[in-house]
């Protein structure tokens, strides 16, 4: 409310000086006046709240100086009808933004980092049922987040692990296709059989009805406990996940939702594909570490599918989780936010997860999100919503309305082409008013971004990853506000790799934008020798249009899928070890160094000395050997697995060191998944430290420079890779180059963390109560 209070008393003087009318050159002094401000306290505007405050203050007076003007001076005639409207359509999109460009300012105004929850007694620990909803995730997947989640620090016997299986269902397994009921039948029993294994719930129901939503409420129709934890089937929690997140619900009774970030270990397909630094901070960055942050400031903190902890009692409240958008976790949130509950965001990352592989599979990710957030817009408007508060209807607003940016993105991309092509007057303007009006409103856009976020977000970022998408959730969006309840769930494939370099089978509307825009440079240098008297206007426009065009043109560099090397990829870890050939005794084993563990196999460094059993020194491929990892911390994970020898490196690692990749046999993926739990998952400093240490802040012109460079040169190898791929690679189908993955290779960080590595310093005994 304070907040509030505060954009209220700023919003009179900014108004004022919004609306005050004045010649073209005082605007423009005022204009490199506010600009000079924003570039000395720009440095200042992460330390100090009372300077964010001014920032965003001085630099909301530009922006509505521009509103202003754009409203009052700049519109076409109305005798000229087609222009008139092709202007009020880049106007209208152009005020979306401005709304857009406050309701974020109020957000991230002052995010919030909560306490540390108080220690509580073991006996006090409310009961938890860990739900992990699968469609068709391989079971190795399954069995690594299925032993981390059971292998999360909680009082015993207060903790159950329930695997909601929707690829077994009755439905599935009597499929009149006899192929795919066979499939499901093996699934289920497979399933089942590693469940029983793992002192894991299996659960599943007789249809697939209402995809996620349904199948987490049948599997809740069976349980009792007092707090949910819902994990996706390739988010692999820490071990002290439970005993970070569950001291909140006991300390506030109105609390129903604990949500932490998502943590990805592999890079999304545009980064990976356009060749963005190790150094960029993650797409999902910005929204996980400021954004969320500013919600939860203001009461909006939300259910995000994952990774979060919800209060039993406000599901039953509202029903269950919601299911009539696609995006039944929101929606959930939104449901029983409505109902009085509150929520929370807590920024430390305990889980690690997995993006989409490929473009078509993030494409089908976003798609998702920009139907059920359009949805829900539309069905359950927070405006129109009852039980909400003012703040928490401007959190949801701003994060449904965000999704429209397909339309709004599209309507900026062919704008320029409106004048190049048909000469249209989509704006009134001189030259003088260009310097004074548009390029301060462009410059104070990405100065606010880039002093808010720009540890999280670099220059043009934003725009590269929005016209990816633009060309493809443009369709989404327009059917769902026509048809709001004719979406339907579609999975993200979580089971891709790449096993060669091709194009996307969805490459054509993202090329097609591409020849449109440069079809539009072609106009503009036509209008240049055409019409002299207009050189003015066509510098500007075409400007505009070039910049569109070099964006675009890194965008396309999405589309170009690039291999793995790693086929199987594995992470990096430290751990002791012994090596024996399968068949000799025990006594022969010599030290190792486990590098990177999956549960399909590892890899590992022999330590030899002039002991080592002369056998493992000519050790070569399809050779079975013997290895005992050694967990001090839970010994009773340690087993000794058996396995085939796929690579030897020594060579090339010098005479003391024997490099060995192995693989397992199916028979010890349980056990292999559950070392993999610990020595990989088990500890989430490397996630927290990980998000703390990669991303690099990127001052704003070295990194619009940075993005234009990169675009540049990204031309020709394009125009190229597009000469060269065959058809046939064109319209390769997605589904011929899945397989299983299990991890992407990381680093291993290291963080101080002020409670035990283990979580159970949350807890006290029943007999003593000790804040943390």
């Amino acid at each position: 409310m304070l907040l509030m209070l505060v954009w209220l008393a700023l919003l009179v003087p900014v108004l004022f000086l919004a609306a005050t009318p004045v010649a073209t050159v005082v605007q423009a002094l005022l204009a490199l006046t506010v600009l000079a401000i924003l570039f000395a306290l720009k440095p200042f505007v992460q330390k100090s709240l009372r300077v964010r405050f001014f920032v965003l203050a001085a630099a909301s007076t530009l922006v509505l100086r521009y509103w202003f003007w754009r409203l009052t001076e700049t519109l076409p005639s109305p005798e000229d009808p087609v222009s008139f409207i092709a202007a009020l359509v880049l106007f209208g999109a152009e005020s979306f933004t401005v709304v857009l460009f406050f309701l974020t300012a109020l957000i991230t105004a002052d995010p919030t980092t909560p306490p540390l929850p108080k220690r509580m007694r073991r006996s006090e620990a409310p009961t938890v049922d860990v739900l992990v909803p699968s469609y068709n995730e391989p079971p190795e997947l399954l069995a690594v987040t299925l032993a981390a989640a059971m292998q999360m620090v909680y009082p015993e016997g207060r903790k159950t692990v329930v695997l909601c299986d929707d690829g077994g269902t009755d439905q599935k397994c009597a499929s009149p296709d006899p192929k795919a009921a066979k499939e499901a039948q093996e699934r289920r029993a497979q399933l089942q059989a590693m469940c029983e294994q793992m002192g894991v719930v299996y659960t599943t129901r007789a249809r697939n009805e209402h995809a996620k939503a349904g199948n987490l409420n049948s599997a809740l129709q069976k349980l009792r406990g007092e707090l949910v934890l819902i994990l996706d089937a390739d988010h692999v929690p820490s071990r002290e996940f439970l005993a970070r997140t569950a001291g909140y619900f006991v300390e506030n009774p109105k609390l129903f939702l604990v949500q932490t970030p998502h943590f990805f270990t592999n890079r999304d397909p545009i980064e990976r594909n356009i060749g963005l630094p190790e150094t960029c901070p993650s797409e999902n960055e910005m929204f996980y570490t400021e954004i969320h942050r500013g919600l939860d400031r203001l009461g909006g903190a939300f259910f995000c599918g994952s990774a979060a902890l919800i209060r039993r009692k406000a599901l039953d409240d509202v029903g269950g989780i919601s299911g009539r958008t696609i995006t039944e976790d929101a929606e959930t949130a939104l449901d029983i936010h409505s109902r009085g509950w509150e929520s929370l965001y807590l920024d430390h990352a305990m889980i690690a997860g997995l993006q989409p592989e490929t473009f078509a599979s993030f494409i089908t990710q976003r798609g998702r999100w920009a139907t059920g957030m359009m949805q829900m817009l539309i069905l359950k408007n927070p405006l129109f919503r009852p039980g909400l508060t003012m703040l928490q209807r401007v959190c949801y607003l701003n994060s449904m309305s965000y999704w429209l940016f397909p339309l709004v993105r599209m309507i900026f991309l062919l704008s320029p082409l409106f004048y190049l092509f048909f000469g249209l007057e989509v704006f009134v303007v001189t030259y003088d008013e260009v310097l004074a009006y548009i390029l301060p409103h462009l410059l104070v856009g990405f100065l606010i971004q880039n002093a808010l976020f720009s540890k999280v977000r670099w220059p043009l970022i934003s725009e590269v990853y929005e016209i990816a998408q633009t060309p493809y959730l443009l369709k989404a969006v327009f059917n769902t506000v026509l048809r709001p309840n004719a979406a339907t769930f579609k999975v993200t494939a979580k089971d891709e790799t790449l096993d060669k370099d091709f194009i996307s089978p969805v490459f054509q509307p993202l090329l097609m934008l591409n020849l449109l825009l440069f079809a539009g440079l072609v106009a503009a240098a036509m209008r240049w020798s055409l019409f002299p008297g207009d050189r003015t206007v066509v510098l500007i426009v075409g400007g505009w249009n070039l910049y569109n065009f070099l964006l675009a043109a890194l965008s396309l560099r999405s589309v170009f899928e690039r291999q793995r090397r790693l086929q199987k990829p594995r992470t990096v870890i430290r751990a002791p070890a012994r090596v024996w050939l399968a068949g000799q005794p025990e006594e022969t084993a010599a030290p190792a160094l486990v590098r990177s563990i999956s549960g399909k196999g590892l890899r590992l460094e022999l330590q030899l000395g002039p002991d080592t059993d002369p056998a493992l020194l000519e050790i070569k491929p399809d050779a079975e050997i013997m290895v005992h990892l050694e967990i001090p911390k839970a010994r009773a994970l340690e087993q000794t697995l058996q396995g085939k020898v796929t690579q030897s490196d020594r060579g090339r690692m010098g005479a003391e060191r024997h490099g060995l990749a192995v693989t397992f046999d199916e028979s010890q993926m349980i056990a292999a998944s559950a070392m993999t739990a610990w020595l990989v998952y088990g500890d989430s400093k490397k996630w927290h430290a990980a998000r703390k240490a990669v991303p690099q802040r990127r001052g704003l012109v070295p990194g619009i420079l940075f993005v234009l460079r990169k675009a540049i040169v990204s031309l020709p190898v394009t125009v190229i890779g597009l000469l060269r791929a065959p058809s046939s690679a064109r319209a390769a189908k997605t589904d011929d180059r899945r397989s299983s993955v299990e991890q992407q290779a990381i680093d291993q960080f290291l963080a101080d963390d002020p409670r035990d590595d283990d979580g159970s310093g949350y807890f006290d005994s029943d007999e003593a109560e000790v804040r943390a």
